[in-house]
């Protein structure tokens, strides 16, 4: 299911990076004073390709967000169960780990006490 929804998720990735590029500038310059945005082309904005392009863009944006959303709350198999393989594996580190803290203490030990007879002598 995470696999299928990442590759939906890159589509719409490209998807919306291609179409946001195809777009026109919102701006309409020095147009605008004059009132010239107020033409057929104007009023009729959202029936062109260009207003198309708006409206793919919303969807898209939703559906980027709507999959962002279920992928991170989709969890992962690798952590979500510990294996009794692992659980053993931890435990013999853990003891490991303590033989060879527990070897140390006896070697200094020991060499502290060498040192205090080659004092004495």
């Amino acid at each position: 299911m995470k696999i299928f929804l990442t590759i939906i998720f890159l589509a719409v990735c490209v998807a919306l990076a291609v179409i946001v590029l195809m777009q026109e500038g919102k701006s309409a310059g020095l147009g605008s004073i004059g009132g010239i945005g107020d033409s057929y082309w104007g009023k009729n904005k959202s029936r062109s390709m260009e207003g198309n392009m708006v409206k793919i863009t919303k969807i898209l944006a939703a559906a980027f967000l709507l999959i962002a959303l279920a992928l991170n709350m989709i969890p992962d198999k690798k952590t979500s169960t510990t294996t009794p393989v692992t659980a053993q594996t931890e435990a013999m580190t853990e003891n490991a780990s303590a033989q060879s803290v527990e070897t140390e203490a006896v070697a200094a030990a020991t060499e502290a006490e060498q040192a205090v007879a080659e004092t004495e002598a």
